[in-house]
């Protein structure tokens, strides 16, 4: 195992370069950002009798881009939630198929959170939304939504293909030599029981 493998995930379930790093920084600036504005909003409001204006809508759009952001690592890096509380009766073939699944229902959920973004975008684009108080539109916003939300999917469906690749690579030294051992055996002739 590597120095630099970290707590649940496996070695290179961390996406690498610079992309990911930066995507990293931004959501990790975006959520300082956040703590920052809603404090200086907070003592502004009861200290002074002076909020910022806008902080609610800045904080609601910035955590849209806070948590989509932060999908893609946290689904690739296997940093889910998890409940362990059947671990131990699942073992062998049955853990795989279950892994599997539960892969497969990643994707399948991150793929229908980029579709509805998608189409949210495509209404409030057609219908000239835009937010109440700066007046911009979210379109934009929304489609950088569903394109990380597609891009994870897209990830962890080749992130499964890559692992039942390797879960289905050459054989173990010991199964080899098991293998070669029953061959062998079932090429022999059986010894007769006379003396």
């Amino acid at each position: 195992m590597s120095d630099n493998a970290e707590p649940g995930a496996d070695n290179g379930a961390r996406p690498a370069g610079r992309f990911a790093r930066g995507l990293d920084l931004v959501v990790a600036a975006l959520l300082f950002a956040m703590a920052a504005l809603t404090f200086v909003d907070v003592v502004g409001r009861d200290a002074f009798n002076a909020p910022i204006p806008g902080t609610f809508e800045t904080v609601g759009l910035l955590l849209g881009v806070v948590a989509f952001g932060a999908f893609p690592f946290v689904t690739l890096g296997d940093r889910h939630i998890t409940v362990d509380l059947f671990d131990h009766f699942i073992r062998g073939r049955f853990r795989r198929i279950r892994d599997v699944a539960v892969m497969l229902g990643i994707a399948a959920m991150a793929g229908f959170m980029a579709e509805r973004l998608w189409a949210a975008a495509a209404d409030e684009w057609a219908n000239d939304f835009v937010t109440e108080y700066f007046g911009i539109s979210r379109a934009p916003l929304l489609v950088l939504l569903a394109a990380l939300s597609a891009g994870t999917a897209i990830a962890v469906l080749a992130k499964t293909v890559r692992r039942r690749h390797d879960d289905a690579g050459p054989p173990a030294p010991q199964d080899e030599a098991m293998a070669h051992r029953r061959e062998y055996l079932s090429d022999t002739p059986p010894e007769s029981d006379e003396c």
